[in-house]
Order: C-alpha cells, then structure tokens, then sequence
C-alpha cells in the first residue's frame, strides 16, 4: 500500500472550502476546473450541455482524456497519491460493507488500528469520509484510481462472496456438518471462526451435495470465465455449478488447507487426503490438484464407505455370475485376480469378498495405495515409496504375519507378481488387482512380467474381469416403442420390455 495522506482538512482551510463548495453543487462538478485545464473549452462546454453528471466517464469514452491524465491533475491539485495497486486485505473488506462501498463508489485497501485506507474517484466527497470514519472509528485516508477501476474490483471484491453467500443460504442442503481438519493427534477439530466464511462454507457445500447426489469424483476446473463444478454420477460428468473466477484461488487454497497440501506451490501437482462428516456419517476424500493454464484443476474423488462396503449379492452380479462369483471365495488357497478399467468397481468388488470371508477365525491383512475405505476388523497396510516400504517390501512383511487372506491393491511389477505368486503357492488365499482389458490379458500381463507360467498354472483359481453399466432411472424410464433393439437380439427375449431414460430432476439425464 503506497503512502497516502489524509484528508481530513480543516472547514476554513483552502481545500476544506473548496471541497464544502464543490458538495454543494453536483457531485462530480468539481472534476470541471481539472477538465478545462486538459481539454479545450469548446470540449468542456460539450460535456456540460449533454447532462451535469459523469463527467469523468463521459470525457474519458469519449476519448477526450485518458485515466491517467485525471488523476495525475487530480493528484496534483489535491496533493491525494495515486494508489499504486488496489489489493483489498481481508479486514478492510471485512470491515467496509458491499452497500457502503457501492454508495460512495470507493474501494477499502487496507485497515489499522488507527487508519483505513480507501481508493477513491472523488477526494472531495466530504460524506463518504464522515460516514466511514464514523461506521469505523478510524481516520480515512483517501488514493486515487479511476471510476472503472474501482467498479471492476468492487465487483471482483465483493461480488464472490455475496453471490456464495446468497447461493449457500437459498441451497436445501446449505448447513451439512462442516468440513473437518485432522490436528497432530489424527483426531477431527473444528475451527468455529473459519466455518463461518463464505468460502469455506462453499466447499462445505459443494462435497455436501457431492456426497449426496451419488457422485464418485467433484471436478473444479479454472476457464477465462469462471470456475466450473462438476459431479461424476454414473460415469457421467454433469456441470452442476458456476462460480466467479476471482473465487478461484482461495478456493483452491481452502481445499488444499483441509487435505494438508502447500497451498503456496501452485506450479507441482499434488494430493492429500481429507475427512467431512454428514450427518454424523464420516467420509473419506481423495485430493489431486493439477496446474493449468487457467488456474489449477482439482478433483476430489469421495470415498464413502456405505457405498463401498457391499455385500457380493448387492454388486449387482447377474443369475449366472453371482453364483459362479461365490463358488470362488470357497477356495482356502490360491491366486483370485480382479481386472477392469480405473474406476470400474475393482476395490468394491474386493472389499466385498473380504467381507464375506471374514470372521474371528481368519486373519485379513491388505496392502494398498492407498488405503480407500477402512474395514472394521482388518489390518489395512498403506504404501509409503518415499519412505521404502513398496508392495513388494510390505508384501514380505505381511506374509510374517501369520495372515490367511492377503489383498493386494494392484500387481504392479515383476517382484511383486513373484512375491503374490509364491504366497499363493504356500496356502495363503491372494487377491489382487491388474489393470487390463479382459480375463484372458490378465495372464498375458503375469507372463511378462516374467511369472513363470508352471507356477502360474498351480496358483491361479479365477479372474474376475468386470465393468461398470449404468442403470435406468427407476423415476423416469419408459417402455421402448420401437422393440428390441438389433445389437442385442438374440441376448434377450423379442418379447422382452425395453425400457429407454426419458429424464427427469432425480437423475438429471
């Protein structure tokens, strides 16, 4: 903040009088002299006759005058600084009112405890001055900047948070339980002061309504215009929200905060891990930040346990497969391989099978990267690299702890297929996960990387190779009029209902 002087002249000084006449006129007349001194008269003489208000704007979209021009004449016959920048600490902004701002046309800079600094089109307006040196108990000191100018920041300023305000308030789901931070001792605390900024209450609800609308990852992208939210439900993105660019960064920073992230490095991408409660029902997020041209992209990937931790009859298995998918786990020893896509319901569809294996007579120990949803009664190993302890390292471990059932998170590497393969051999029951296509790849991908094929013939018992469909709406489906369609027949019935989305606000298609 560059150093500005007050104002606050004496009633019989020269400027005090200048300024108590200048009010007694129209606002904005006192800008004439400055303009008759910049512009011949005939031009100052045009101005007058088209209206007795706005002179400034007028003569400046007229391209009589630049900006600049007004306000080094202004600085020099006021002897008020021209404000070098027009960044708004938090206090001030806090402390100067959207209405009071917007009625006096002026912009709070910064506030102490004796002083608040203000960027100001009009060093003369006596009322702004009282009324904020009143409002505020402080000594105003006024900078110059353009009428433009300040409207802009005013709306940069304040407008965000207004608009989050009011959009938080009107939403039903506006007070879900707020976020939660981890202290030193792992446990959740709250901070009752912050909760009640607008911006952390944003992101309170955006993962509220994440979290309640079924939706598996919360996208925020930066555009030129604003910033995007968008909910992946089904496997489908849908745009749910729009918000003010300059709400883009403490945003960002609010998030990094609850997931222990630098919020100082914007350049690396980086991830962390964060805790919210609704309604007393505690989730898990996973947090990836990405830099990009227009600001960094987040995505938060929700990890709540009520929809991981299935039974095998609710994964949605057909009459075939469910039965086939049971005789299976029956098995005491050997290899189980689950293969599919990222994001295609592996852990679910593992965490499934532990839990239907476990019981007090089993020992169950997995090792994953990362932990994604924490299982009552089973020992759950998380991958540090940085700090040594790989699949491999803590495969080696794990298989000294006496464990019946081992899950491994993905077979990522020769030494840990060798390890996985071994234990399997040596009456442990493994699972594991591989990210290919189909059953058959599966065994492709275990052979180069170098499993010996005898060995692998001997351990493995199944491969589980699956994908995610989407289901209808059971608010809005309607029968099909035109039949069976030609790409299924032949799996189905011609006397089968088919049924097609018609859309509705349950499902948002």
């Amino acid at each position: 903040m560059p150093a500005t002087r007050s104002i606050r002249a004496r009633k019989n000084s020269p400027l005090g009088r200048a300024r108590d006449e200048a009010m007694s006129r129209t606002r904005d007349t006192w800008l004439l002299p400055i303009l008759r001194e910049l512009l011949p008269a005939d031009a100052v003489l045009a101005l007058e006759r088209e209206g007795s208000t706005e002179f400034w704007r007028r003569a400046v979209d007229g391209g009589l005058v630049t900006d600049e021009e007004i306000l080094t004449s202004l600085a020099v016959r006021t002897s008020v600084p021209i404000a070098a920048g027009l960044m708004v600490s938090s206090e001030a902004r806090e402390s100067v009112a959207e209405n009071l701002a917007r009625r006096f046309h002026i912009l709070p800079l910064s506030l102490s405890a004796a002083f608040i600094d203000i960027a100001t089109a009009s060093p003369y307006d006596i009322d702004c001055e009282r009324t904020i040196a009143f409002a505020l108990g402080r000594t105003v000191r006024m900078a110059l900047a353009s009428p433009v100018r300040i409207a802009e920041r005013i709306e940069e300023v304040y407008a965000p948070v207004e608009r989050i305000s009011r959009m938080v308030e009107k939403s039903p789901r506006s007070s879900p339980q707020p976020v939660l931070e981890r202290s030193d001792d792992g446990e959740a605390t709250l901070d009752e002061k912050q909760v009640e900024r607008p911006v952390i209450k944003l992101v309170d609800h955006i993962v509220a309504e994440g979290i309640h609308a079924g939706a598996s990852d919360i996208h925020l992208e930066a555009g030129e215009k604003g910033i995007t939210v968008r909910f992946r439900i089904d496997g489908v993105l849908r745009e749910v929200m729009a918000l003010p660019k300059a709400v883009g960064i403490p945003l960002v920073s609010r998030i990094k905060i609850m997931s222990q992230m630098d919020i100082a490095d914007r350049l690396r991408p980086q991830g962390g891990r964060a805790r919210v409660a609704i309604h007393g029902t505690r989730v898990d997020l996973r947090v990836s930040t990405l830099p990009a041209s227009n600001g960094e992209k987040v995505v938060i990937r929700i990890l709540d346990s009520r929809s991981a931790l299935r039974s095998i009859e609710s994964l949605g298995l057909d009459p075939v497969d469910g039965p086939r998918m049971r005789k299976l786990l029956e098995v005491r020893e050997g290899l189980i391989l689950v293969t599919g896509p990222t994001g295609s319901g592996k852990t679910t569809t593992l965490y499934a099978a532990l839990r239907m294996l476990q019981n007090t007579g089993v020992n169950i120990i997995t090792v994953e990267d990362p932990v994604e949803y924490r299982i009552p009664g089973i020992v759950q190993v998380q991958i540090h690299e940085k700090a040594g302890l790989t699949f491999a390292s803590a495969l080696r471990s794990v298989l000294r702890q006496d464990p019946d059932v081992v899950l491994i998170g993905e077979i990522r590497d020769r030494e840990t297929a060798a390890i996985a393969l071994q234990a399997s051999l040596t009456g442990h029951l493994v699972f594991a996960t591989l990210h290919t296509n189909d059953a058959t790849s599966s065994i492709t991908r275990l052979t180069d990387l170098g499993v010996d094929r005898a060995k692998l013939a001997g351990a493995l018992k199944g491969v589980v190779a699956q994908r995610l469909l989407r289901r209808l709406c059971a608010g809005c489906k309607a029968v099909a009029n035109a039949g069976v369609p030609r790409r299924v027949v032949g799996t189905v019935a011609e006397s089968a209902m088919v049924y097609v989305p018609m859309g509705c606000g349950e499902c948002s298609h």
